[in-house]
């Protein structure tokens, strides 16, 4: 469970060692030549060879030195141009309207689906999903209906690239431009690039989830429910004796996770506590984070997983409330590397700090199951951000030529936890509600607005620059149960027919009589013979006759609550799957209507007993919409060329801003062309 990765700087040691042998060389067959006058033709075919090497190698150094300027590329995830073209009318977007008015400002299309993990693999490859393999967050295999998380992949103990395609990166990194690329999502494991990379979404916590935290409580009502944590219920004494959860390892028994011990004492006062573990000692108190706390998991003879983490004391009385934070690979001591070349996360570490090495590193389900309220979110949120920004900085304060590109998360998180203070037709909108909570999203963009000042201060005369969002926004009002709707209207079927609802993971479902199931997002795949493990569709024209069926009813389908209609389109795997990887994409995709999304229910296999409901979680802000509701934004400090840019554009658009010839461009395949 180890990787090994040469440090970019061997192998440029590697290079300038072969240049002098290839100098050695030539100078050894010119007098080869002087001696041995009888071999003449056969040492000039050979001294042409060493010449064309030897050009070939100057050439390829020369090409490293063609892209002089920098090419700065910021990614701000889910930066909604209704909202960014407001504030920029109203002056309160001043560098955003400055870039706009020096160069050029576009709507964004983003792809289908308008998902993350979907959206910036198309970006990366400048290909649909059917080329790159990520259709959904959530993946299937229909050999035996297993589903999985698309954004990390683990083959034999070892993780493996989700995405498929070839990556602007790897062109770039293939004409030796120095690239720089920090926490773009979906790039666990590192790739081996010409610069640095530091990984983003997809990177697992310490328990290999995408972020788990812990909670102790001494309510025994409260102790073992919720979704995205581990809560315990504890017992209250003057010494409590808890257990931090490290990764899983074999035993006797079959896997368990590692525990460290810490013991925790009340303090004198009422909202302070003592902890100690290992060599560690510290006084929390109530309403605080700690600072990164370091712990270490032996899983084996001399070997151990080292990891950071946080604790939030909630509450001491009446009832004690503990948070832990999802434990993170150090990034000092990583057990999986997380950057390429290994050192750079520890080198990161010692310039700003620890930092995050989590994918996904804001605890929104903390705040979901409300074991963290609003306030402790925005601490999050503000701690990730100041760790990117110190992390841009870095980069800038070093960055001579090539391409950089910075990855902002902030915009999404905020957005999806307080649409609902923005929105009065919202279930949970509060009018009363605080002042700060209705203003915060506005005050992210005013942020983002501050990080693209500073930028733009360390560019010159040439340098390019890129502003890209994935996808826009829009209110989350209503739960959708897709496999609900497919079980009332005789498509799904449980292995008993009276169950009123059907547990996750498809476990109940009847495999014989079903026709049509629904994982992920909006995708619905049918129960294929010869595809699935248990199919019963005909592949041809029973399927195609199906497909036009259910795309039918549900274009249908009407909200009896309000009437609205709760799907804008449904789309053919064959219309906006196209390639390599088509095979394993949905058979049908459902564009949702505004204010309506596919449940986390449906997402994992569940069927509810009903088909809408309203929604009660805090995540009320969305993207999981049609795509035609949510496009991305696109600044440039160039003018764009092309009238209706989408996100198949920016890879092409990277590469000629790079002096890549446009055609290698062409040669490449992408879906969309150079905007400028």
């Amino acid at each position: 469970m180890f990787f090994a990765y040469i440090d970019p700087g061997a192998g440029f040691t590697i290079s300038s060692a072969g240049g002098w042998l290839i100098v050695l060389f030539a100078g050894f067959f010119g007098v080869f030549l002087a001696f041995f006058r009888r071999h003449r033709k056969t040492f000039i075919v050979i001294g042409i060879i060493v010449c064309l090497v030897a050009g070939g190698f100057i050439m390829n150094r020369r090409h490293h030195d063609l892209f002089k300027k920098k090419l700065v590329v910021i990614g701000f995830d889910g930066m909604s141009p209704g909202i960014a073209e407001k504030m920029m009318s109203e002056g309160r977007l001043p560098n955003f309207s400055r870039l706009r008015t020096a160069g050029s400002y576009n709507r964004l299309a983003t792809a289908n689906p308008p998902q993350s993990p979907v959206v910036w693999a198309s970006v990366a490859t400048g290909k649909n999903p059917g080329s790159n393999g990520i259709f959904d967050f959530i993946a299937r295999d229909p050999r035996t209906y297993g589903l999985r998380l698309s954004i990390a992949n683990m083959a034999k103990g070892h993780p493996v690239h989700p995405i498929k395609g070839k990556t602007f990166w790897e062109y770039l990194s293939d004409a030796k431009i120095p690239t720089a690329l920090i926490q773009y999502p979906m790039t666990f494991p590192p790739y081996r690039v010409d610069g640095t990379m530091l990984s983003g979404m997809g990177v697992p916590d310490i328990l290999g989830t995408e972020g788990t935290f812990l909670f102790y409580t001494t309510d025994a009502a409260d102790a073992g429910k919720g979704t995205g944590g581990k809560v315990f219920k504890v017992f209250k004494a003057d010494t409590m004796v808890l257990n931090l959860l490290g990764p899983r390892v074999a035993g006797i028994k079959g896997p368990e996770n590692v525990k460290v011990p810490f013991k925790v004492t009340p303090g004198r006062g009422r909202d302070e506590i003592s902890i100690e573990y290992q060599s560690h000692k510290l006084t929390l108190k109530k309403g605080v984070f700690s600072p990164w706390q370091e712990v270490e998991f032996p899983i084996g003879f001399l070997k151990k997983v080292k990891g950071i983490f946080k604790f939030y004391l909630v509450e001491t009385s009446p009832v004690f409330k503990l948070y832990v934070s999802p434990v993170n690979f150090d990034p000092r001591d990583p057990f999986f590397p997380v950057s390429y070349p290994r050192s750079y996360s520890r080198s990161l570490a010692r310039t700003i700090g620890l930092y995050h090495t989590q994918g996904m590193p804001v605890d929104t389900w903390a705040v979901n199951e409300m074991r963290l309220d609003e306030d402790q979110l925005l601490r999050q949120v503000d701690g990730v951000f100041q760790e990117k920004k110190a992390m841009l900085d870095f980069e800038l304060r070093r960055f001579k030529k090539g391409v950089l590109f910075c990855y902002f998360g902030a915009l999404d998180t905020v957005q999806h936890m307080f649409w609902r203070y923005s929105d009065p037709e919202h279930p949970l909108y509060e009018k009363d509600a605080p002042a700060a909570y209705r203003a915060v999203i506005e005050k992210w963009y005013e942020k983002a607005d501050h990080v693209l000042g500073d930028v733009m201060t360390k560019l010159g005369e040439g340098d390019t620059l890129l502003v890209i969002s994935d996808h826009g926004f829009d209110t989350f009002r209503r739960v959708v149960h897709l496999n609900s709707w497919l079980r009332k209207n005789g498509y799904l079927e449980l292995r008993d027919p009276a169950q009123k609802q059907g547990n996750e993971l498809l476990s109940d479902i009847d495999w014989s009589k079903t026709r049509a199931y629904a994982v992920g997002f909006g995708g619905i795949y049918l129960n294929e013979e010869g595809r699935e493990k248990q199919g019963i569709v005909k592949p041809g024209i029973e399927s195609a006759r199906l497909k036009r069926e259910i795309a039918a009813g549900l274009k249908k389908w009407r909200d009896e609550k309000y009437g609205e209609a709760v799907v804008t389109n449904v789309y053919f795997e064959e219309d906006i799957f196209k390639g390599q990887y088509g095979a394993m994409a949905p058979d049908l995709y459902v564009g949702f209507n505004r204010g309506y999304r596919a449940s986390w229910r449906t997402a994992v296999g569940g069927v509810p007993d009903t088909l809408i409901e309203d929604n009660t979680k805090k995540w009320s802000g969305g993207h999981l919409f049609d795509p035609s509701h949510v496009p991305g934004i696109l600044f440039a400090n160039k003018k764009i060329v092309r009238s209706s840019p989408s996100v198949y554009d920016i890879a092409p658009t990277i590469l000629k801003a790079a002096g890549i010839d446009e055609k290698r461009i062409k040669k490449c395949r992408f879906e969309g062309a150079p905007l400028f």
